[in-house]
This record gives C-alpha cells, sequence and structure tokens, in this order.
C-alpha cells in the first residue's frame, strides 16, 4: 500500500456539545460495554474526525470533579482523558469552573464516537472542537 504524499484537512469544522444537568456520576474508568451512563459529545463521521480541544464549563455552582472522556468505538468504551473541575460557588461577580485540554493526535476513525461522564454530578457544558474529514 502506497504512502499518502499530500497533507489531509478536515473539511467541516464541528463543535460538539454535551450539556450535562443532574447526571448521574461514573466513577468506574474500567472499559465498559456500549454507553450506559455516558453522554455523546461527538457523533460518528464517515471519514473520520479530529479533536483539537476539549472545554469544560461550569454553568452554576459547580462540585470539585473529573469530566471523563471515553471513546467509544461501536462497541466498548474506554477512558482517553480526564479534565478537572475545580469547586465553584458562581455569582454575579465570580466566572463558573472551566478547564481546557488541547490536543495534537485525537483523530477518530470512522464510526468512532466522543462521550463524556463525571466522577461526581455537577452541571457543566462540555464543548469539543475539530472538524470532520
Amino acid at each position: 500500500m502506497a504512502a499518502g504524499t499530500s497533507p489531509i484537512f478536515p473539511q467541516t469544522p464541528i463543535i460538539g456539545i454535551a450539556n450535562l444537568v443532574s447526571n448521574t456520576a461514573v466513577t468506574s474508568r474500567q472499559a465498559r460495554s456500549g454507553t450506559a451512563g455516558l453522554t455523546a459529545l461527538t457523533t460518528t463521521s464517515t471519514d473520520g474526525t479530529r479533536i483539537d480541544i476539549i472545554k469544560v464549563v461550569g454553568q452554576s455552582n459547580s462540585n470539585s470533579a473529573l469530566q471523563t472522556i471515553w471513546i467509544y468505538d461501536g462497541t466498548y468504551s474506554y477512558v482517553y482523558d480526564e479534565i478537572a473541575i475545580a469547586a465553584v460557588t458562581s455569582n454575579a461577580n465570580t466566572q463558573p469552573a472551566a478547564n481546557t485540554s488541547s490536543y495534537s493526535t485525537l483523530v477518530l476513525p470512522p464510526t468512532y464516537q466522543l462521550f463524556t461522564s463525571q466522577t461526581v454530578s455537577s452541571n457543566v457544558v462540555v464543548y469539543a472542537f475539530g472538524g470532520k474529514y
């Protein structure tokens, strides 16, 4: 099989959004069959997806927790990353908790998806910025 000689770039930018409100905490980090208890962050793509940044933003008061990012291969979900969420009592003068992780090699094959969960339930929105090939 000949190697590609030209770089490829995503054709369609994407923003995956997962709004977690009163979700069930998932404390196990072991691979799991399916996606029970997880919230979809991206959809599948015919030619694959590249993710550059994942950002977690609190929507009100937040608990100290980890936002877990899972890669789902169509059968099993595997922990890929965890993003810390700080405990914050937000008000008009205090920003809610927010944290960002950047990736240079997070490329999902066709039919793979990202899912997310938390170790302690907290109202947050998780964003995935990238593109579909």
